[in-house]
């Protein structure tokens, strides 16, 4: 990035944060570039004990995974996942947790840096169908078959076994709006927090 996003003016190198950045010397700007990030999602949708997959096709290459995608920037995470999990394959799901996430640092081959959001859903509606797209086959598959699947992706394998042996609702759940907390733009999960006893 060569000029600022803001106004124009050509950036320069400056010492921020422990190293030096892109940084807007323009007076009042105060844009700094901390470098590109992305956050993606993972959907382990469950209906009874099967789970939802989808099959992804490359020119080289055919396998399969969970459903799910990128957050537009504007878009709050859990309304993501929905959202893929539906244009991937016909089925309104709803989001019950967080299960875990990928962190994959930026390196020079790629150097986005990226976090993977692996959510558990419910099924609430449709039968699957893929969309010709970016799914070119979708199914719910009974969990004890998954890793017999051939071409199962490894982050995927893993999403399901770690939602399959989380606690129901004992991911992050997401945290109802309270004034003074959410601001605008604003989604906050949180670890369950345990009944008080009186």
């Amino acid at each position: 990035m060569n000029f600022c996003p803001r106004c124009g003016t050509a950036l320069a190198l400056r010492a921020e944060g422990g190293r030096p950045r892109p940084v807007c010397p323009a007076p009042g700007c105060g844009f700094t570039y901390y470098g590109d990030a992305s956050i993606g999602t993972g959907a382990v949708v469950m209906r009874g004990d099967d789970v939802l997959l989808i099959e992804r096709r490359t020119s080289g290459r055919t396998w399969w995974q969970i459903p799910g995608g990128f957050v537009e920037v504007d878009e709050a995470i859990h309304a993501a996942v929905e959202r893929e999990v539906l244009e991937e394959t016909g089925v309104v799901a709803r989001t019950l947790d967080v299960v875990g996430f990928r962190h994959a640092a930026g390196v020079p081959e790629r150097p986005v840096a990226n976090i993977y959001v692996v959510f558990r859903l419910a099924a609430e509606g449709g039968e699957p169908r893929p969309d010709g797209e970016e799914s070119f086959a979708a199914e719910f598959v009974p969990s004890t078959q998954v890793a017999a699947r051939p071409g199962i992706s490894a982050m995927s394998l893993w999403a399901i076994e770690t939602a399959l042996a989380a606690p129901r609702s004992g991911g992050l759940n997401l945290e109802p709006p309270r004034e003074g907390l959410h601001r605008p733009g604003h989604t906050i999960f949180r670890a369950p927090v345990p009944a008080r006893t009186p």
